[in-house]
């Protein structure tokens, strides 16, 4: 039971920065500065937005931390808190990955 609850509370936390982030600027440089100033959770709304966006920056998460690699090689990685995990639900209409 208290695994449901962490993963329904980092649920509802990631569908309200996704939906309370403000419009973000995909100029790398300016991601690059507003990276400097989030925490793990924003980090990942924002890799979020980026998956949607035309941009070169690439993201990803590892089991410590959501890393942004950028056009030119260079990464910028924003730890996740040690007393949370990140679960990520592919959904599927016809069936599962290939």
């Amino acid at each position: 039971m208290k695994l449901l609850r962490i993963i329904q509370v980092i649920a509802v936390n990631g569908l309200i920065l996704m939906f309370s982030t403000q419009a973000i600027a995909y100029d790398e440089g300016l991601l690059r500065q507003r990276l400097k100033n989030v925490s793990a959770m924003e980090a990942v709304a924002i890799a979020n937005e980026l998956k949607w966006e035309s941009t070169d920056v690439k993201s990803y998460v590892t089991t410590h931390e959501v890393v942004f690699k950028f056009s030119n090689g260079q990464l910028t990685k924003i730890r996740l808190p040690k007393d949370r995990m990140l679960v990520a639900v592919a959904p599927y209409m016809n069936q599962t990955h290939q």
